[in-house]
C-alpha cells in the first residue's frame, strides 16, 4: 500500500460536495477519523459540544459510518486531545498523508497550525481544504483591509462571488486489505480508537436521558436525511420573504440549520438549490440566501475576534450593570416567566432542541433587557440545548440581541414579547402548541415575573448611562 490518506472529519459529516474527501480518494486508499475533541492545556481546539449537539453528533456519525462503508472507507472514532490522537492514528495506520476541512475559530485554527507543523515534521503530507464556508474570512475585507463589522456591506461584497460546482460523492474504493484491517484492529486493541457508544456522547450530566426519545421525535440526523430534505427544500423557502417570521407555521423555514452546522450538507449545496429552484420568487430566494450569508458573516466575526462567547465586541459593555439572579434565569430556562411568547419559545427549545429565529430574538431580548441577566448565561444555555449551536452563530447572535455585538444601533432595540406575539402569532397557534395553559382561563398560568414596560424603561436607562459614560 504505497499511498494511504487519513481523512480527519470534523463538522463536515457528509460524502457529497466534500473537497477533502474527493482529493483523498483521488490519491488512493482512505481511512476516515472523527475525534470527540478535548481542548489542550493552552485552550486550543474547538469549544466542547453542548448536550443537544452531542446527541446530534452521535446519530449523524452512525449514518456517516454507513455511508463511508458503502464507499469502502472505514470510519475510526476516538476521544481526547487531537494533538495526541491524530499522530497516534496516523502512525498506527502508517499513512502517507492527512487531509481535513478548514476550521475558522481562532483556538481551532491555532491547533490545526500546530498539527500541520507536527505531522509535516514526521514526513507526512498535510492538506487543508475549504468546504465549511462559501468565502474564506481572511479574504473578505473592506476597502481599508479590515473585516466587515456590519452585515449589509458584507452581504453586498460576497453575494455575487461564484461559489463553484457541487462535487459528487466519490466512487467506491476497493475492499480493505487484510493488512489495513489488522492496523485498524491494533489501534482498537490499544484503545486509541473506540466504538461509537464508547465515545460517551450521550452519557453526560447536561444531556437529559429523555432527550434520546424526545429529540428523535423532531429530528432524524445524518447526511442521508439531509440530502432528502435538500431535495424538498423549496417547500421551506417558497413564500419565505413573507412567512419566515411566523413561528406557528412549521413550513415557514427550511430547518436546515443543524444539518449545516454539522456539515451534513454544504453551504454550496444550499445556495445551488435555492438558485436553481425555478419556482421561487426573487424576493423569497434573496431573503433565504441572506440567512445563509448571515452564517458567513458570523463566521467572519468569529475568525477575526477572540473569545466571542464571553467578551463583548463593544468593549464598554464589560461594565454593563447586569443584575444576575438565579431564580429569574431558571424561570426563563424552564419557560415559566408568565410571558406566553417567551415561555412558548423556551419550551420549544427544551422539547425539540430548536426554536424559531423570530422567537430567539424575543427570548434573548427578554432575558438580557427585561430581566437584565448577563447575555453569556443565555448563550451558554443555548449552547447546551440547541441542536444547531455553533461557535459563531450562537455568540454572535446573543451579542447582537444584547446590543454589544456587530450592530449599528443596539441601544433602543427591546423586543416587546406581547407586541411580537400580536404581530407574528395573532391567532395563538404557536403559543397554544407549546404552552396551551397560557390561553386557557383558570389554569393557574403564572403572572409575569417582571413588568414589561417598567423593565424596558429600566434597561434603556442602563444603556443610556453606559453610552454616556
Amino acid at each position: 500500500m504505497s499511498h494511504l490518506t487519513l481523512l480527519w472529519f470534523r463538522d463536515d459529516l457528509r460524502v457529497t460536495d466534500h473537497e477533502a474527501l474527493t482529493a483523498a480518494c483521488r490519491d488512493g486508499p482512505v481511512v476516515a477519523l472523527w475525534i470527540r475533541e478535548q481542548r489542550d492545556v493552552n485552550g486550543l481546539g474547538p469549544r466542547p459540544l453542548g448536550g443537544a449537539t452531542r446527541w446530534w453528533a452521535h446519530r449523524s456519525l452512525s449514518v456517516l459510518e454507513d455511508e463511508l462503508g458503502r464507499l469502502g472507507i472505514p470510519l475510526l472514532l476516538a476521544a481526547g486531545r487531537a494533538a495526541e490522537v491524530l499522530p497516534a492514528v496516523a502512525d498506527g495506520l502508517q499513512v502517507t498523508a492527512v487531509r481535513w476541512s478548514r476550521r475558522y475559530a481562532p483556538a481551532s485554527r491555532a491547533l490545526d497550525r500546530e498539527l500541520k507543523e507536527q505531522l509535516s515534521a514526521q514526513g507526512l503530507e498535510v492538506h487543508s481544504h475549504p468546504g465549511f464556508l462559501l468565502a474564506e474570512p481572511q479574504r473578505v475585507l473592506n476597502g481599508s483591509g479590515e473585516h466587515y463589522k456590519v452585515f449589509t456591506p458584507f452581504w453586498r461584497a460576497v453575494v455575487q462571488e461564484p461559489v463553484g460546482e457541487v462535487l459528487p460523492a466519490p466512487a467506491p474504493q476497493e475492499e480493505w486489505t487484510a493488512d489495513l484491517q489488522d492496523r485498524c484492529a491494533a489501534l482498537a486493541q490499544a484503545g486509541v480508537v473506540v466504538g461509537l457508544e464508547a465515545l460517551g456522547l450521550l452519557d453526560t450530566p447536561d444531556t437529559p436521558p429523555w432527550w434520546r426519545d424526545t429529540l428523535a421525535r423532531h429530528w432524524e440526523p445524518g447526511c442521508v436525511e439531509a440530502a432528502r430534505r435538500l431535495e424538498e427544500m423549496g417547500a421551506g423557502v417558497d413564500g419565505y420573504a413573507q412567512s419566515r417570521d411566523i413561528p406557528g407555521d412549521e413550513l415557514s423555514t427550511s430547518r436546515m440549520s443543524p444539518r449545516l452546522r454539522f456539515g451534513e450538507v454544504s453551504p454550496r449545496q444550499l445556495v445551488q438549490a435555492a438558485r436553481e429552484d425555478g419556482d421561487l420568487t426573487e424576493a423569497d430566494r434573496e431573503a433565504w440566501l441572506r440567512q445563509v450569508y448571515w452564517r458567513e458573516f458570523s463566521w467572519s466575526l468569529r475568525y477575526h475576534v477572540e473569545d466571542l462567547e464571553r467578551e463583548p465586541m463593544r468593549r464598554q459593555f464589560r461594565h454593563f450593570p447586569y443584575e444576575p439572579d438565579e431564580q429569574s434565569l431558571h424561570a426563563w430556562q424552564r419557560g415559566r416567566t408568565g410571558v406566553p411568547m417567551v415561555d412558548a419559545g423556551m419550551r420549544q427549545l427544551w422539547q425539540s432542541g430548536w426554536v424559531h429565529n423570530r422567537v430567539r430574538l424575543v427570548v434573548g431580548s427578554f432575558l438580557t433587557k427585561n430581566l437584565l441577566q448577563p447575555w453569556w448565561d443565555g448563550e451558554q444555555w443555548f449552547w447546551d440545548t440547541l441542536v444547531d449551536a455553533d461557535e459563531a452563530n450562537n455568540p454572535v447572535s446573543w451579542q447582537w440581541v444584547a446590543g454589544c455585538g456587530a450592530d449599528a444601533a443596539p441601544y433602543f432595540r427591546v423586543f416587546n414579547p406581547q407586541t411580537q406575539r400580536e404581530r407574528f402569532d395573532p391567532d395563538g397557534v404557536y403559543v397554544r402548541r407549546w404552552v396551551p395553559e397560557a390561553l386557557e382561563p383558570l389554569t393557574g398560568y403564572p403572572e409575569p415575573i417582571v413588568d414589561l414596560k417598567e423593565s424596558r424603561r429600566h434597561a434603556l436607562d442602563a444603556y443610556a448611562a453606559l453610552k454616556d459614560s
